[in-house]
């Protein structure tokens, strides 16, 4: 750990220890895949935490989707934890994807709920994420190209408790290059090299093009430019809060408000508060597009005879005598405005 603590650059150890870092004597979950990333931010961890008095541990899944390749990959991580002398929390779980749920999706699913429950199990503060500079551009990318509000160009946020995400402003490169400088290898997960994902074609054709044409700094450059948008977006939903009319007598588990009142508000506004409303009764899983919040305006501004717009995860939006009610389908059924 020492040696690690001595070539590090003191920026990129300031990235570890800024002020949304846990406080001392945390205990951190790292969850490792084996790859550069995750790997360097383990030996990082594991070099700073003595000062800073945390104790860590690491999690690692083999969701079975490369078959031995990835069951290697968890048998590498465990080699690295003894080394290391960290409890290793480690299992082998099928991801089964639902209906119009991508594999890598229903994958995603699993490890974040996996890492919670081995959180759980430890008392850990914090799960610590080995995503990079990279990945954080590439996210911005990809959800521009798709379409997205400030908050979704915002992407991945340094904490969301229990979420930690140290590395967002560390490049690919510069982890690799510690790893190297150590003599530590990492496993290479060969579906990441392949271009039939979206991901993986802004990974290996729209990154290197951009920075031939404008410089490495450009990616920096992105990536702040979705902090800032983090930032205005979490603005404008606190004054969307602020300004939003107060909710209706209504059923538990649905919210109604007056539909005028709502009307009031700018439109952007009145989207930010939609959103916030729906996913605080359906939770952060309820997915909602644009198509849907303009559905819903319309039904503000009475634009049209539509009085029902069908949302995500069995939830509806429905005008009613002035009344704009936010219902899972079960529950408005029975709304009589």
């Amino acid at each position: 750990p020492e040696t690690w603590l001595r070539t590090t650059p003191p920026t990129l150890l300031e990235e570890l220890t800024r002020p949304w870092a846990p406080p001392r004597g945390a205990r951190i979950l790292v969850a490792v895949s084996g790859g550069a990333d995750s790997l360097a931010l383990l030996f990082l961890l594991a070099a700073l935490a003595p000062g800073r008095g945390w104790t860590l541990a690491a999690a690692t899944l083999d969701h079975g989707l490369r078959g031995e390749a990835s069951a290697e990959d968890r048998r590498f991580v465990e080699q690295v934890c003894r080394r290391l002398g960290l409890d290793c929390y480690s299992a082998q779980r099928s991801a089964i994807p639902e209906p119009g749920v991508s594999p890598e999706d229903a994958a995603r699913r699993l490890r974040h709920e996996f890492l919670r429950q081995a959180a759980a199990a430890e008392g850990a503060a914090a799960i610590a994420l080995g995503h990079q500079l990279e990945d954080q551009v590439e996210t911005v990318l990809y959800r521009l190209a798709r379409g997205t509000s400030l908050t979704g160009a915002g992407a991945m946020t340094r904490w969301t408790p229990p979420l930690w995400r140290p590395l967002l402003g560390v490049s690919r490169r510069t982890l690799r290059e510690l790893l190297q400088r150590q003599g530590e290898g990492w496993r290479e997960d060969a579906s990441n090299a392949g271009l039939d994902a979206a991901r993986n074609r802004i990974r290996h054709i729209v990154l290197p093009a951009l920075t031939r044409a404008l410089g490495e700094a450009a990616l920096a450059g992105i990536a702040r430019s979705a902090s800032l948008a983090r930032e205005e977006g979490e603005a404008l939903a606190a004054l969307a809060e602020r300004l939003a009319p107060e909710p209706l007598p209504a059923p538990a588990g649905s919210r109604a408000f007056d539909r005028r009142r709502l009307a009031d508000l700018p439109s952007a506004l009145r989207r930010l508060l939609l959103r916030d409303q729906l996913q605080a009764l359906a939770g952060p899983e309820l997915r909602l597009t644009r198509a849907h919040l303009e559905g819903i305006d319309a039904l503000i501004e009475a634009r049209g005879p539509g009085r029902r717009v069908d949302l995500p995860m069995g939830w509806v939006a429905r005008r009613e005598k002035g009344v704009i009610m936010l219902a899972s389908s079960a529950e408005e059924e029975g709304f009589d405005g």
